[in-house]
């Protein structure tokens, strides 16, 4: 085995050799070269300013899916983006102003992409100036929309036996064993 001394650090320091920072090197490319490449499932919601006109609002929905394309994710489902009154009001910064909404557009894209794509979503819609908000989740392929529920009863609503019924006679032990022992030997 031949050593290479010439990069290699003082004896008894605890720099690592050549050999394993490069082994280190392509650990690291490795795992981020996976985790760039396994497709995931994603979500982003997004509210659209309010100050976009009816006309207006297919060329920025068109906008935000070129963002996607762009990664080249692959779409699952989406919903066009329909006005909402808001919750609570949001302040957005235009033009070194803080503005007040109360209402926004608000839609949803369900999309495949990488790990790495994602990220670069991300930080495409965080300097797009028509967004209000987003949020970008992972999520699952199958459809998770609300199910309707069956009504639930009423608490403490229970059942009573009818009073005609008669009341059955109390057993004695002697009489419970034996028909224990009968059905024991059948």
């Amino acid at each position: 085995m031949i050593e290479d001394t010439t990069n290699s650090a003082p004896s008894g320091s605890a720099a690592p050799s050549v050999q394993e920072a490069e082994t280190q090197e392509a650990r690291v490319a490795s795992t981020t070269e996976k985790e760039g490449k396994e497709t995931r499932i994603y979500e982003v919601g997004y509210l659209l300013l309010p100050t976009i006109s009816e006309e207006e609002l297919p060329r920025e929905v068109t906008a935000i899916k070129d963002i996607l394309d762009k990664e080249g994710v692959t779409l699952i489902r989406e919903e066009f983006p329909k006005f909402r009154a808001l919750s609570y009001a949001m302040q957005k910064r235009v033009q070194g102003a803080y503005v007040t909404h109360t209402n926004a557009y608000f839609g949803w894209i369900k999309f495949e992409a990488a790990a790495l794509s994602a990220r670069r979503i991300e930080q495409a819609l965080q300097h797009y100036d028509k967004l209000l908000r987003f949020l970008l989740i992972k999520t699952v392929r199958e459809e998770t929309m609300n199910v309707p529920r069956l009504p639930r009863t009423a608490r403490g609503e229970r059942k009573e036996a009818p009073k005609g019924a008669p009341a059955s006679a109390p057993v004695s032990e002697t009489e419970l064993d034996k028909s224990l022992e009968k059905l024991i030997a059948e």
